[in-house]
């Protein structure tokens, strides 16, 4: 992935979760799955480890009913795990990752 689409990416995601959990969960799936598939290309394996807690979450949100602790406990590991990975970017992608952690983070605070 090119350093401007990863840039695009990360601006989207943080825009997406900046509107809250419901309107991410609209376009969560491609999301996660685009994210899925830049990570496990990575070298990184604690990246490797995050894509598949974004796959574990992309089958949490795609069944019937979501379980409220369970995406909160998903949220808030990809949160933990995502501001974590910023530490090996650099600037302003860094500073993107450290968002996108944070919102995650948010966002599992956010549910009961």
């Amino acid at each position: 992935m090119s350093d401007t689409t990863a840039n695009t990416h990360l601006t989207s995601t943080i825009e997406s979760l900046s509107k809250g959990l419901t309107h991410a969960k609209a376009g969560a799936s491609r999301s996660i799955h685009s994210w899925v598939e830049t990570l496990n290309a990575s070298k990184a394996p604690a990246l490797h480890t995050l894509a598949g807690e974004l796959k574990q979450l992309d089958t949490l949100l795609s069944g019937d009913k979501v379980s409220g602790p369970a995406l909160k406990k998903a949220l808030a590991s990809i949160g933990q795990h995502t501001t974590a990975s910023a530490s090996s970017a650099d600037g302003a992608t860094a500073d993107k990752i450290k968002q996108i952690g944070k919102l995650l983070t948010e966002a599992a605070a956010s549910l009961s």
